[in-house]
């Protein structure tokens, strides 16, 4: 059992997304010992596609700007995936959050499906394309962290750096947002990553709190919780962070 040390129950359950390419269900063989699995996750449907029937579907995950992110940052991989003719969407909400079980869980069935000879698994929150061995050295057999799941990006707005995550809400937590100008952006940066941590862990961000980053600095942030989970920039509700002193 993973516990998440800190979680509060808000009602707030994680949602998970996954795309594995080059996969069929009905011939996975999950093992608990060397997968690490102890069960399917309450709330995750896996749906078996392939081109013949699908191939509209399949063929959207490589279309318009999410197609344009995969090109830039694994070309050969994306080729790889897009001739596969079968791929498996995982997706749905998780039932049991008060522990880390389920990514544990869904960690272990992806390198199962590697292991069957997936080509990559798409993770649709932060639009990351993974290869068998990204997969493996990102999370298999490693603890559930995470900053290891959640991206943090960096935006220009109005001449300041707009710093911002995706992938928070796999962990049932709002994204979070902070605006800095250029000079505090490395120091803000392990201040997001300090949030996602603790949001793992199941802290819920509404309010003041003392964060202690990994350069030795302490900081008072403020979090307010931005009830908007139709926000087009997050897919999922947020909180406006302010550091307020430090």
């Amino acid at each position: 059992m993973i516990a998440r040390e800190q979680y509060e129950d808000i009602n707030y359950k994680p949602f998970l997304f996954f795309v594995v390419f080059g996969a069929r269900g009905d011939q996975l063989e999950v093992s608990a010992s060397r997968h690490h699995v102890e069960g399917m996750p309450e709330g995750l449907e896996f749906n078996c596609l392939n081109r013949s029937e699908h191939a509209d579907y399949i063929n959207g995950f490589f279309e318009g700007p999410l197609g344009d992110i995969l090109q830039e940052e694994n070309p050969d991989l994306l080729a790889r995936c897009r001739e596969a003719e079968d791929c498996v969407v995982i997706q749905g909400e998780i039932a049991e959050d008060d522990r880390l079980d389920y990514m544990r869980d869904v960690i272990g069935i992806g390198k199962a499906f590697f292991e069957q000879g997936a080509a990559g698994i798409l993770d649709m929150l932060t639009f990351s394309l993974y290869s068998d061995n990204e997969w493996t050295e990102s999370f298999f057999e490693k603890d559930v962290n995470a900053q290891n799941h959640v991206k943090i990006l960096l935006s220009e707005d109005d001449g300041r750096c707009w710093i911002h995550t995706r992938g928070v809400l796999e962990f049932g937590r709002p994204e979070l947002s902070l605006y800095t100008d250029n000079e505090n952006v490395d120091e803000y940066i392990q201040i997001i990553n300090q949030m996602i941590f603790y949001s793992g862990q199941g802290v819920f961000f509404d309010g003041t709190y003392t964060l202690h980053t990994g350069s030795g600095n302490t900081y008072k942030v403020r979090s307010e919780f931005v009830d908007d989970f139709d926000n087009e920039d997050f897919n999922n509700a947020y909180c406006r962070v302010e550091v307020v002193e430090g």
